[in-house]
């Protein structure tokens, strides 16, 4: 009996791909080939760079075992609740701090390398920051080289940035950061449209789940200023880019589980990257026709010799940062990706300050009557913000006490060779020392309050401010350039919230900090108890 082979067009679905009937069908055999020269690329790679097997290993997988329980996994569970990963990435995974911690003691002066949930990476202390800060090219997400995202179902954006993300930094720091004195007032108009719809107007306590609300504040006072009033209150558009940064969050998560170069072949298996390939389809079909529109309006105005319209908003810098830069652009891509990077940080982070002042109702209270006090006098402009001193110390503190972690690639001056694309963590344990920090595991508001009074520390203690000491909007030459505008969203965001509303716990909920691996997040399902305050001692919304 003859038979006849065929490839299948139809991949199988992400528990049909790991089943054993079709881990032997031909419709899988592509999918199969690409794994195995994806893990001995992956092979190649890692054991290119000798140098560093001087290096100690803290936990180095044993490829026995390692191989037995991916036997053993693929055997009984579908992909959907099993990885490639080995028992060393999975400990890590479940226990990086108490690991961290051993390995901090054992080696407190020198590189070593570690097994983490993300691969092997060669762990720096935070005072080897000097010499990558200025030879070093840092990697934005940590989960593939930028130039392979495109090939990942859904991350094309994210090829976008390019090596270094250069147009996204030029655009931070010239663009935005030029324009932050005019932000101000159109970002108070938006965050009290969007504080108004999630939070309404009653009275009446009533309990919320917050990061829901939160992000969609974040979604649309960030829209507002790259995009201007029509497309933040786009519903269609709000409801894009909150879904994309949310699949891209998970989608990156779930990714790093799995071989650098293993994860273009198994993208697709994923629904987060398929709906991620939905969202900038529909995300290209409402901007490409606004920047058709204002192609046209130039060259109107151009045939008509009139001057050409201009826009204050992120589609405006990126024809003109592009054109300086004679590279090209996709306008739907850019806005996705300055979506991602300015909501999910900027919610998480809003999420922990605010409730971190609800779980210190009297520090609340001091920031409170700080605000009041400053918009009374000064209204809004960037001198007044400034002066709100104690609420950017609660904001610092926040950030302290929830770090993060950054990643670079360079030669050390031992003679280590890390090549390009090699993972690096600089461990940002110093925002938790106690020789730098008194009570490093409390949560103290006016910490950087009282240090911004001391002589010479003024500068160093504002929120903006990086150090060896504070990694958490990263340091040096990588240093997040779009902090400042982060800073200022994220306090006219907090006037409203503060001044506007009072705010409990939900009883019984979970406000502790959720870790996994090196990620650490706010929890999610963090309830409260929210009212409209009957009395407010300024009106906020008239400044």
């Amino acid at each position: 009996m003859n038979e006849t082979f065929s490839f299948s067009s139809r991949f199988p679905s992400i528990e049909e791909a790991w089943s054993p009937q079709a881990l032997i069908s031909t419709q899988s055999v592509p999918y199969l080939l690409g794994i195995i020269l994806a893990m001995l690329t992956t092979y190649s790679w890692a054991t290119s760079n000798p140098s560093l097997k001087k290096l100690p290993y803290v936990n180095a997988p044993s490829l026995l075992s390692s191989t037995q329980a991916k036997a053993s996994q693929a055997m009984k569970k579908p992909m959907s609740n099993m990885s490639l990963m080995s028992s060393a990435q999975r400990k890590f995974q479940n226990s990086a701090q108490t690991i961290l911690r051993s390995a901090r003691k054992q080696y407190p002066n020198r590189p070593y390398r570690m097994t983490t949930d993300l691969g092997e990476v060669v762990m720096l202390q935070s005072e080897w920051f000097q010499e990558i800060r200025n030879n070093s090219s840092l990697s934005f997400f940590g989960t593939v080289p930028q130039e392979r995202m495109c090939e990942i179902p859904g991350f094309k954006p994210f090829a976008a940035l390019g090596e270094d993300g250069v147009l996204l930094q030029i655009i931070a720091r010239k663009q935005l950061t030029k324009l932050l004195a005019q932000v101000t007032a159109p970002l108070s108009e938006e965050i009290a449209f969007a504080v108004a719809l999630n939070l309404g107007e009653s009275t009446e306590s009533r309990e919320i789940i917050l990061m829901p609300v939160i992000r969609d504040i974040t979604a649309r006072m960030s829209s507002r200023v790259f995009l201007g009033q029509k497309l933040a209150r786009d519903e269609a558009w709000l409801q894009i880019t909150k879904g994309y940064t949310v699949d891209a969050t998970h989608g990156l998560n779930l990714l790093a589980k799995y071989p650098v170069n293993l994860r273009p072949y198994i993208g697709w298996l994923f629904p987060e990257c398929r709906r991620m390939g939905k969202y900038y389809k529909r995300a290209k079909d409402l901007i490409d026709p606004v920047m058709k529109e204002r192609d046209d309006m130039r060259r109107a105005a151009a045939a008509a010799s009139e001057p050409a319209p201009v826009f204050h908003d992120a589609l405006e810098w990126i024809v003109q940062e592009s054109k300086a830069l004679n590279s090209g652009y996709d306008a739907a891509t850019f806005q996705l990706i300055m979506s991602v990077v300015a909501i999910s940080t900027t919610a998480d982070t809003l999420h922990s300050i605010l409730v971190n002042l609800i779980q210190h109702p009297e520090f609340m209270q001091t920031v409170r009557e700080e605000i009041i006090q400053v918009l009374k006098a000064e209204g809004w402009n960037k001198t007044s913000l400034y002066n709100m001193k104690a609420l950017d110390s609660a904001m610092k503190e926040s950030q302290r006490i929830k770090p993060i972690f950054l990643e670079a690639d360079t030669k050390l001056s031992d003679g280590t060779v890390l090549k390009k694309g090699y993972r690096v963590h600089i461990d940002t344990h110093r925002m938790m020392d106690p020789e730098i920090y008194e009570a490093p595991e409390e949560w103290r508001g006016d910490r950087f309050l009282q240090l911004r009074s001391q002589p010479g520390k003024e500068h160093g203690a504002q929120l903006v401010a990086t150090s060896v000491d504070h990694f958490a909007f990263g340091h040096g030459e990588h240093a997040c350039p779009g902090r400042f505008f982060a800073a200022i969203e994220m306090k006219v965001a907090l006037c409203h919230l503060l001044i506007k509303y009072d705010w409990e716990l939900a009883p019984g909920t979970d406000t502790s900090t959720v870790f996994t691996g090196f990620s650490q997040r706010v929890n999610h399902a963090t309830k409260v108890l929210c009212r409209k305050r009957e009395t407010v001692e300024i009106d906020i919304d008239s400044i």
